[in-house]
């Protein structure tokens, strides 16, 4: 990007940036609320437009919020029958400070996954380079331990206590992860983790998941580790968010990471 005053940023042109980074948008991306023609002079990168995100980039000036999932419930504001869904709780709490701080918000949600969330994943994990890199697939080798050792390297790695398990055997040895990341370790997504088995995974090491999606895993004879859906993805938000920062001299770019929404007691 050459340089110029930041006040002469528009949402449109960083919606441009992003749809250049890797992937053209899929039909659930783009500008979701705001106007794409209004300058900018501060983003927040987020993973979700939670009320918290929404009242830092509030805080911290922000005009434009730049969020990885959905900014509402069930599904898009561009989607038809809206008028049964906008009056939600949740959906009516974002809208009111969306329109209270006059924010524009723009999903980049593929699109990331493409540029770096997903390789970010398996660096966050300490996983080297990966010997499977097609599409959006990936799959690692490392040295032969046993889940209940790998699951302790894991939590040492994402920074968390607890991590749900699927492994009828915790001494079994494995060897080659696989990583379905963020949310296609769901059974929704299904799908996507019969096709990551044909790569030969071991083992996976998924972001969130779900019973249906475990049981998936134990009748495939596959352990699972399960992270945390916003935990495997806030590693590679960060790192987006940086590089818009470097691409954008004078826009002032927030990172707030929305927290793992549970504990185990």
């Amino acid at each position: 990007m050459t340089s110029q005053d930041s006040a002469d940023w528009s949402a449109e042109q960083i919606g441009q940036f992003i749809e250049g980074l890797a992937t053209a948008p899929g039909g659930d991306e783009g500008f979701k609320f705001g106007d794409p023609q209004a300058s900018v002079t501060g983003v927040l990168v987020c993973w979700m437009t939670t009320l918290e995100a929404l009242q830092q980039a509030a805080a911290e000036g922000c005009d434009m919020i730049i969020c990885h999932e959905q900014m509402d419930y069930p599904y898009s504001f561009r989607a038809s029958g809206a008028e049964n869904y906008l009056t939600w709780t949740v959906n009516r709490r974002r809208i009111s400070q969306l329109v209270q701080h006059g924010l524009i918000v723009y999903r980049a949600h593929g699109m990331l996954d493409h540029f770096c969330i997903l390789d970010d994943f398996g660096k966050l994990l300490g996983l080297g380079e990966p010997v499977v890199s097609e599409e959006l697939f990936r799959v690692y080798d490392m040295p032969p331990q046993s889940v209940a050792e790998l699951v302790e390297e894991v939590k040492r790695c994402m920074g968390m206590r607890h991590l749900r398990v699927v492994c009828r055997d915790p001494e079994r040895m494995v060897k080659r992860p696989g990583l379905p990341w963020g949310g296609l370790g769901l059974s929704l997504n299904v799908g996507y983790i019969e096709r990551l088995l044909r790569y030969h995974p071991d083992v996976l090491i998924a972001g969130e998941s779900d019973e249906y999606a475990m049981f998936y895993a134990l009748d495939a004879d596959i352990p699972l580790i399960e992270t945390s859906h916003v935990a495997s993805e806030n590693y590679g938000l960060r790192h987006f968010a940086e590089h818009l920062a470097a691409n954008f001299p004078g826009l002032k770019v927030i990172f707030h990471e929305c927290p793992v929404p549970w504990e185990a007691r």
